[in-house]
């Protein structure tokens, strides 16, 4: 199948207006310590869109509940991370003739997020459908953009997940590890943009799909040794041989994993070579949030890409599935 050539005209991100601290997590009396998180988990804080209260008093435990007090939905987090993209592109709605979307804590059924976050932007020329698979979300719509070759030439990429909204409050893990967030990419095949795409992959195992779950309104839950484990070994797989066939040097390339935790993100570094700081990483600010973390950390940096190097996204999750985007800093 023929790849489509792109390049990224601007990227965007927001997260959750509430942050809570490991003091605040120790303070739900779970049997967790702030210094069992920074040791296990390495997480500083989570920013969440659940007020403090709400939390102290239910801890989550009837997820439909929180939709009634929750500061900002999956989509309010799409449309901030939108218009960050789109000041950045120097672009407006009515360029966007593709619009690809995956949340993975949609309000409905239907309407799909997909046609909702059209309908608020106004990008009314788009195609918009529903493209999900959780955690590695970014480099499954970027596979699919690029061996998309008919209908578009200006694609928006949409991630977005309040999981906060499904943690269950009472377990000493969870609460510590999840955040709200949302990323977007906006791509084109004519225009061009501060980063070239040089190849994308994506893949998954099915096998493996119940080793993460939520449920509809229900809690959060996954097998997490196993997918610790399973989620480091293959995701230095993915770097040593996008490295090898692209002769990578992460004394000077940048590697983005999923923001699941930091401890994770620093044996992947160590196991595949790639020095903390270039190891780009927002975790231990934000919590994991899900397939946008990684747009994030990339996002945040976005006025300062080095040129001339090469940066590569690696994620994993839910599915259990995978893949991998290789940029070119151009400008």
């Amino acid at each position: 199948m023929r790849f489509a050539k792109m390049e990224v005209l601007g990227i965007g991100h927001s997260y959750g207006d509430i942050a809570l601290d490991n003091d605040f997590i120790e303070s739900l009396d779970t049997g967790t310590t702030k210094e069992w998180i920074l040791e296990k988990i390495g997480i500083n804080q989570r920013r969440v869109t659940l007020p403090r209260d709400y939390i102290v008093t239910t801890r989550n435990k009837n997820p439909s509940e929180c939709l009634r007090v929750r500061t900002k939905t999956w989509l309010d987090l799409s449309l901030e991370a939108c218009e960050m993209a789109f000041s950045r592109s120097n672009l407006s709605p009515a360029d966007i003739d593709l619009i690809l979307v995956d949340c993975v804590t949609p309000d409905n059924f239907f309407p799909m997020p997909s046609q909702e976050l059209k309908e608020k932007l106004g990008c009314f020329n788009a195609y918009a459908f529903d493209l999900v698979t959780a955690c590695p979300a970014a480099a499954l719509h970027l596979y699919f953009a690029s061996r998309l070759q008919a209908c578009w030439n200006t694609a928006l990429l949409v991630t977005s997940a309040t999981v906060s909204h499904a943690v269950n409050y009472n377990d000493r893990t969870d609460g510590a590890i999840w955040g709200d967030g949302a990323g977007s990419i906006i791509v084109s095949k004519k225009r061009k943009g501060k980063l070239r795409l040089l190849d994308t992959t994506f893949s998954g195992d099915p096998t493996r799909a119940e080793s993460v779950i939520i449920h509809r309104r229900g809690h959060f839950w996954q097998d997490g040794r196993a997918v610790r484990n399973f989620s480091v070994r293959q995701t230095v797989r993915m770097i040593k041989e996008i490295s090898s066939k692209y002769g990578l040097d992460f004394t000077k390339d940048i590697f983005i994993g999923h923001q699941a935790n930091l401890t994770m993100l620093r044996q992947i570094g160590e196991a595949a070579g790639v020095p903390d700081e270039n190891n780009w990483k927002n975790v231990e600010r934000c919590g994991n949030q899900a397939a946008a973390g990684a747009i994030a950390s990339l996002s945040e940096r976005w006025d300062s890409l080095p040129a001339g190097r090469k940066i590569l996204i690696a994620v994993l999750g839910a599915g259990l599935t995978w893949g991998t985007a290789l940029f070119d800093v151009i400008s």
